[in-house]
């Protein structure tokens, strides 16, 4: 059974109290994935799906409207974008295990990970992706 954990939760976001914007700044992802056959492609995996739980944390995201679609193109559906994207720091476990599957266990870590950071940095606890401005201005006002 493959194991990931971020070491620490991500750096304290930025979270903007006026705007309600949450900035991540940093990811550091320890990954546990038995004996790693191919270092470049692991890394290339694990990035990329943590960045696209990061995407899912705080960006994607949409709704039906009349039982269609809202978002139907990307000048309103907004995933992460290049210049969001954190530092990011990755490590892999030594290991003589088994290797196992690197596809997406990273991307189910971030965003409670993100949530938490969230609380760390403005006191608020937000449960439902994405954490959007609206919905961190609206735990700031209700926790004073």
């Amino acid at each position: 059974m493959d194991r990931m954990h971020l070491r620490r939760p991500p750096r304290n976001p930025r979270v903007d109290r006026a705007r309600g914007n949450v900035t991540l700044e940093k990811l550091t992802i320890v990954v546990d994935a038995g004996t790693i056959v191919h270092p470049d492609g692991a890394l290339a995996q694990v990035e990329g799906a943590a960045l696209w739980g990061a995407s899912l944390a705080l960006h994607e995201g949409s709704e039906f409207v009349k039982g269609r679609v809202k978002d139907t193109n990307l000048d309103t559906y907004t995933p992460l974008r290049m210049g969001d994207v954190p530092e990011m720091d990755i490590e892999f476990v030594s290991s003589t295990e088994v290797p196992v599957g690197l596809g997406e266990p990273a991307t189910t870590v971030v965003g409670p990970a993100i949530g938490n950071a969230v609380f760390a940095a403005a006191g608020v606890r937000l449960r439902h992706l994405p954490i959007r401005p609206d919905a961190v201005l609206r735990a700031l006002k209700t926790t004073g």
